[in-house]
């Protein structure tokens, strides 16, 4: 698939990369705590997605996977035509999107079943089996931009204009045009085309070494009792009320990624010569040009952020640093096993799944009946959206993918554990999901995917007006003091964490184009560098601390990670539109972002939207953000607090 391509691999990022009174008949199982380590036919039944509306069953999809495999080559017959007319031009566009989306079935359906149990070999197969056809499909479509190119423009504007379905590609072609110059030949492209596979092996076996083979130690809880260490059940874990437990999920999560040091900084230096090797191949002066150009986003942008926050970090983030250690009253530096846990003991409430979906229907009221009523249809998992709970083997973390939203519906994973921060990322889920539906519904294939920069805004918006209505709500100082713990923690860990590890990617990529080799010494320095840089002096690092890269994922997505930052950047900025101005701003919102998919450069989108994120006002303003909300944590802690 050649790189201009974006429109077409839009949906695929949309992958990366995303109740109510209507409870229905789904119970609300009350007594269910959810265990990491449960095998996945002990989950309460209802509880997770529905493959099976995309295929049948196992022997369909088989059946397809090898009728497509005979199919994508017939694309080829198009080749050398498309200056014929307008007519063989659309159907070549046609037919490629339809091949598209018969792939997309295929994959997502390998993919719920993979996910969910990445021990079974069988899934594992299907998974490769249909990842090999994407290459094939790349080959028999590589040519086609190139040939585009070969057409005067005038001819194609001809076309355009005498065949109004093909009119929809204007925005296609000029993007096209734009990026011209780094578009190579049919045989160059082919042959990109033809490395698919091979670029995302680092990829794919830093997921299958983290997610299936490493085995980590047990933990030892206050009772004695040991519990599993899974990476999907670290989150919880160092969050654990128990600082003996957050001390050693710390100690046992970093020290046993220490023993494959060199297995991560091979895999992650194989990730980042793939990427050297498409900007070199492509003509780019440096990985980072290469990532953002093709979404017509400046490097310039990706470093304003964080100049922005960096420049922000005695006021802001060295401030947290100090009010945690003042709050839990830490004599010494404040430390790994302290930085993740609630300030706010025993406050935090047990909230079930069914909790979180009244809560975030509330909560997100002010997008409008029709957002809530498809939110409530995402979150009831008899719907077949959304799996639920963590089980063994499933993988980490949570996401949405929503390629197939227009004709089928989103999917979304997630290992809720009954805590706060799973309702918010319910809510952050639900977000790309809806964003999906909003855009697949309301554009043609091309446009149907929202691009990267733009993928994790709608999500951002929901957690903030999810956190607004909640501290609107609360009555309890108490209350108010988690609530806006919650809320500093996701600007830290989304805005903040989120620009460390952009920065971080940065440096490593600009020391491999320099010619260097991406050691675990090398690596390891640089990241402890940079949590002293970014925590300040009151922070102190941990003998493996400095292992954290090790498991983060989207460092192999190239230059990912910076839209979570911007994301929530922009995101804060509309739920406060939308939260002071109500329908209006809300509708705006969905008519110009939700719905607008990747027909139109993203800055002009967003925008549309009402944030202007070609200036650093938005960020400042999270900023500023964030110090207040230190400010207000503060003050009302020390009213209740500050004499005990």
């Amino acid at each position: 698939m050649s790189h201009l391509g974006h429109h077409r691999k839009a949906a695929l990022i949309s992958m990366l990369a995303v109740l109510s009174c209507l409870l229905l008949a789904v119970p609300t199982l009350a007594g269910y705590d959810p265990d990491p380590s449960a095998p996945r036919a002990d989950l309460p039944a209802g509880y997770q997605w529905n493959p099976y509306d995309i295929f049948p069953d196992n022997d369909a999809w088989q059946a397809e996977l090898e009728a497509i495999g005979g199919d994508i080559p017939k694309l080829m017959e198009f080749q050398g035509r498309l200056g014929e007319s307008a007519a063989v031009m659309l159907d070549t566009q046609n037919a490629t999107h339809d091949m598209m989306i018969r792939l997309y079935k295929l994959y997502v359906y390998a993919q719920t079943l993979y996910d969910v149990d990445q021990g079974n070999n069988s899934h594992r197969q299907m998974q490769g089996q249909v990842s090999a056809l994407f290459p094939s499909f790349g080959e028999a479509t590589s040519w086609i931009e190139p040939e585009l190119l070969e057409i005067d423009p005038s001819v194609i504007k001809n076309f355009m204009a005498e065949e109004e379905e093909l009119a929809v590609y204007s925005y296609y072609f000029s993007e096209l045009w734009r990026q011209q110059e780094h578009t190579l030949s049919s045989p160059e492209e082919r042959l990109m085309a033809l490395t698919g596979n091979m670029r995302s092996v680092p990829s794919d076996a830093h997921e299958a070494l983290l997610g299936v083979d490493m085995q980590f130690p047990d933990i030892i809880d206050d009772d004695g009792i040991a519990i599993p260490m899974t990476v999907s059940g670290f989150s919880a874990l160092r969050s654990d009320d128990s600082y003996a437990v957050r001390k050693q999920a710390r100690d046992v999560f970093f020290g046993t990624l220490r023993q494959y040091e060199t297995t991560f900084s091979v895999l992650l230096d194989g990730a980042i010569k793939a990427h050297i090797m498409s900007k070199d191949a492509r003509g780019y002066d440096s990985c980072l040009e290469a990532s953002l150009s093709p979404d017509n986003i400046s490097t310039g942008a990706y470093r304003m952020l964080i100049d922005t926050v960096r420049e922000s970090l005695p006021s802001t983030m060295h401030k947290y640093v100090a009010l945690r250690r003042k709050v839990m009253g830490l004599e010494g530096s404040l430390t790994f096993p302290n930085l993740y846990n609630p300030m706010i003991e025993g406050v935090e409430p047990n909230y079930t799944y069914a909790d979180a979906r009244k809560v975030i229907t509330k909560g997100l009221k002010p997008l409008g009946e029709e957002y809530v009523g498809m939110l409530a249809e995402g979150m009831d998992p008899a719907n077949g959206w959304i799996d639920v709970y963590p089980n063994e083997n499933k993988r980490s973390g949570a996401y949405s993918n929503g390629v197939l939203a227009k004709e089928i519906h989103p999917y979304v994973l997630h290992n809720f554990d009954n805590t706060l921060d799973a309702v918010s990322t319910t809510a952050h889920e639900m977000g790309h999901a809806l964003h999906s539906v909003y855009s697949n519904r309301n554009q043609p294939s091309i446009y149907a995917g929202y691009t990267t920069f733009l993928a994790e805004i709608a999500s951002t918006c929901n957690e903030a007006l999810l956190t607004n209505y909640m501290l609107a709500e609360a009555d309890d100082v108490d209350v108010k003091l988690m609530l806006l713990n919650q809320r500093l923690e996701s600007i830290r860990l989304t805005i903040f964490r989120q620009t460390l590890f952009a920065d971080f990617e940065l440096r490593f990529h600009e020391h491999a184009e320099a010619g260097n080799p991406l050691t675990a010494e090398y690596l390891n320095t640089l990241y402890a560098e940079m949590i002293k840089e970014y925590y300040g002096p009151d922070f102190e690092l941990g003998v493996d601390d400095e292992c954290e890269w090790m498991f983060i994922p989207h460092f192999y997505y190239d230059f990912y990670v910076f839209t979570y930052a911007t994301g929530l950047t922009s995101g804060l900025a509309l739920a406060d539109e939308i939260t002071e101005h109500g329908d209006k701003a809300a509708q705006r919102y969905i008519d110009n972002m939700l719905k607008a998919g990747s027909s139109a450069p993203p800055l002009e989108i967003l925008r549309n939207a009402g944030v202007d994120l070609e200036t650093p006002a938005p960020i400042i303003s999270a900023m500023e953000m964030f110090e207040q909300t230190i400010d207000e944590f503060d003050r009302l802690w020390s009213k209740k607090y500050g004499d005990m």
